[in-house]
């Protein structure tokens, strides 16, 4: 877990006010003044337990200071301990409060949003080693009493090497207060995994520096990182309905499609991608299959996004999910006027291309061929990632996490085949 001194919101009201205020995210340099009467540093094991003892007091829930020293043996940056300036001798170093982290490998990632990880006693497996690069960065517990909450944004510098600059922060705050202060610096709600049992957690995003992310699995939440591009498959009603209200606004209310020709009675036999810039809705594409193709259709942005960059990251991330399921020839009609569009996604118009028109517009007939994605879903796959939600092939599903029940049989007993 990450354990939030209830204090840290409480008495150290300034620093969170003067993030809020300020609008100051964890990696501006300004931020930084709030900590210059502060020091951070590492510590040894028994000093470790002294601080873990201090905050028991205000968090009876923490995990031993046996497991954080085993983890901070193998890496030294998961402890950092905090001291006021003034009362900071060099020789004798004595920590006020402490921040610890897990710098976790792409497998600790996964388990942590999936919700499998031990985060009280987490393997040391699934954590970096200090040279290494993590996936990802879990803010383990958190003890700042008072202005000593100004040293996280330090703390979290620290951890910014040259090697981990791009990485993401996770963090899981206890109750509202502690929410309310990891938000004042930039922190946001993070997607949320279909299926999973974990927390949901707040997110600091340095990964991509255009805010722009494909994944298939996560569905933005209500709070969601500040605007950045993802791409989801539908796999609900209102997945779906929320690709019919954007086809409908532009293809209908734009572009005067009439109802019957919009929605052709293909939408139950195919894929739909959504995309989302930040937590809105704002893009869709339908994917169709045959025998040797995998046809892109209905491509449409909502009018107030087109400037977003969605368009090109839904064609790539269709592409790559027909490449997953082993296709390597993918075809669309598309409008003449965005043949350069297209181009730029991959596709392009064959001398033997074929043009068509309906619904009031004129079409061509254009191809990317491409090859299988490495990892291609095929018979040979793993059947428990045959049968992990679509799009999801990378993710431990919920089907997958049922084989621990074991085979109980429980409406079979007694039952002929």
């Amino acid at each position: 877990m990450t354990a939030h001194d209830v204090r840290v919101s409480g008495t150290g009201k300034l620093a969170y006010e003067d993030a809020q205020r300020s609008s100051r995210r964890l990696d501006d340099p300004a931020i930084l003044a709030l900590a210059r009467r502060l020091v951070v540093f590492n510590v040894a094991g028994e000093q470790i337990a002294t601080l873990m003892d201090l905050a028991r007091k205000g968090i009876p829930t923490l995990t031993s200071a046996e497991v954080v020293q085993r983890v901070t043996s193998y890496n030294p940056d998961c402890f950092w301990a905090i001291a006021h300036r003034d009362r900071f001798d060099i020789n004798a170093p004595v920590g006020e409060g402490y921040v610890s982290f897990l710098p976790l490998t792409k497998q600790g990632l996964s388990q942590l949003l999936d919700g499998t990880l031990d985060r009280r006693n987490p393997p040391l497996s699934v954590i970096s080693a200090q040279h290494e690069k993590p996936a990802g960065i879990y803010v383990w517990h958190v003890y700042a009493p008072g202005q000593l909450a100004a040293a996280v944004p330090l703390i979290v510098q620290k951890m910014w090497s040259l090697h981990r600059q791009d990485v993401d922060i996770y963090s899981w705050s206890i109750n509202g207060e502690a929410a309310r202060f990891v938000e004042g610096f930039g922190m946001r709600l993070a997607p949320k995994l279909a299926g999973s049992t974990a927390p949901q957690f707040h997110l600091f995003r340095r990964s991509m520096t255009r805010h722009q992310e494909t994944t298939f699995c996560a569905m933005p939440g209500r709070q969601s990182p500040e605007p950045y591009i993802s791409v989801r498959v539908a796999r609900t009603i209102d997945d779906f309905m929320r690709a019919a209200v954007i086809r409908g606004a532009v293809f209908i209310g734009e572009q005067k499609c009439p109802y019957d020709e919009e929605f052709d009675g293909n939408d139950f036999t195919a894929t739909h991608l959504i995309g989302y810039v930040g937590n809105e809705p704002a893009g869709c594409l339908r994917i169709r299959y045959f025998s040797d193709f995998a046809k892109l259709e209905r491509l449409v942005v909502r009018r107030e996004f087109r400037s977003s960059g969605l368009a090109r990251k839904l064609v790539d991330s269709g592409v790559e999910f027909c490449r997953t399921k082993g296709y390597t020839r993918m075809c669309t009609y598309a409008q003449k006027r965005l043949v350069k569009f297209w181009n730029k996604c991959g596709f392009s118009v064959s001398d033997t291309a074929r043009e068509l028109v309906f619904s009031d517009f004129d079409y061509v007939e254009m191809v990317c061929d491409t090859s299988r994605a490495v990892g291609t879903i095929s018979f040979e796959t793993d059947p428990y990632v045959v049968i992990r939600p679509e799009g999801s092939w990378q993710e431990t599903g919920i089907l997958e996490r049922s084989k621990a029940r074991g085979a109980s049989r429980p409406s079979a007993e007694g039952v002929a085949a």
